[in-house]
């Protein structure tokens, strides 16, 4: 009988410890290094309105529109922009996994999976970036504050 308590007890140990090594990676701290990806901002890039659909992540191209135009789909700033540039702009299908953002130019980024904004880890490397852990299935960017009227977006899985 104690031979048993003391084997469950272990077992919670073990499966807290995975738990918390899981979650260690991510997210990452504004001091540390964006992880390396393969993919960057030269050439052309598809281009897409706010408001379109993609079929799946990558590095795109996105026309913003004046901030107090864009019609915010979900999440915690819903309202319309009030300065600038913004634009939402939906991937269809997304594999289940941790995911590197970057922009071209500065801009406020949101990321919404099920109504609800993911938490995103700040990281710095050649271009300042995000780290997000994301599940399989439907994903919103919505960005706000930009100065510019387009945005090249790279959302790269790690």
């Amino acid at each position: 009988m104690k031979r048993r308590m003391v084997l469950r007890s272990s077992v919670r140990r073990l499966a807290l410890l995975v738990l918390l090594a899981s979650n260690a990676a991510f997210p990452v701290r504004a001091d540390q290094t964006c992880p390396e990806v393969e993919g960057q901002f030269s050439g052309p890039n598809a281009l897409f309105e706010s408001g379109q659909e993609l079929p799946r992540e990558g590095i795109f191209s996105l026309a913003l529109k004046p901030a107090e135009t864009v019609d915010y789909l979900s999440g915690s700033r819903r309202v319309k922009g009030d300065g600038g540039y913004g634009g939402v702009v939906t991937l269809r299908l997304v594999a289940a996994g941790h995911y590197r953002l970057f922009l071209s130019s500065p801009a406020e980024l949101e990321v919404i999976q099920g109504y609800v904004p993911l938490s995103l880890g700040a990281c710095h490397g050649e271009q300042a970036g995000y780290v997000v852990s994301i599940a399989e299935g439907k994903v919103m960017l919505q960005l706000r504050g930009a100065s510019v009227s387009l945005i090249d977006i790279a959302f790269l899985k790690l």
